[in-house]
């Protein structure tokens, strides 16, 4: 069987030498194709659907806090976290998703990075605004801020693990 320099593609006489004989290449630095950037973009479009979902929760709570609040003739000031927090979801999806498709097709290292981070910035901002205006966790918000979260920060490290694979 011949054996050819993955370089220079010329034939290696040699077959216990580790370098090219023309090129001097290492023979054992072929090319590695990585599995962890399909992954990534993967993950941070499903993290990206999950924020969506996050952010069409954070709009019905809003209606339902104004219809019963109202109903008791009580102060419905108090529903805006639901409407800032539901704003970030929607935005960091675009971002998310964007940032899912550069890592799918390997360009752009920073906008990928950035659009995972501010998906998890958006999570982050969630737990925040339920604590603050002291709405109680329900188990859609805590489902969506927990897989945004987690699927975020994943695709986030194994992009960054793969940063030599970007264009």
């Amino acid at each position: 069987m011949q054996l050819n320099c993955a370089k220079c593609g010329k034939e290696i006489l040699d077959k216990e030498s580790s370098f090219c004989a023309y090129c001097g290449v290492p023979l054992d630095s072929k090319p590695k194709i990585s599995e962890l950037l399909p992954i990534a973009g993967i993950l941070a479009i499903i993290a990206a659907t999950f924020s969506v979902a996050l952010g069409a929760i954070g709009i019905v709570y809003h209606q339902s806090y104004i219809a019963v609040y109202t109903s008791y003739g009580y102060d419905t000031s108090g529903s805006i976290g639901f409407l800032l927090f539901s704003a970030f979801a929607f935005i960091s999806s675009v971002f998310g998703a964007a940032g899912g498709m550069m890592a799918l097709t390997k360009k752009r290292f920073k906008f990928s990075v950035i659009g995972l981070l501010v998906m998890l910035a958006s999570a982050l901002f969630t737990f925040i605004a339920i604590w603050y205006y002291q709405y109680g966790y329900t188990e859609g918000i805590l489902l969506s801020g927990i897989s945004i979260s987690a699927f975020s920060t994943a695709s986030a490290v194994f992009v960054m693990h793969s940063k030599p694979e970007f264009t």
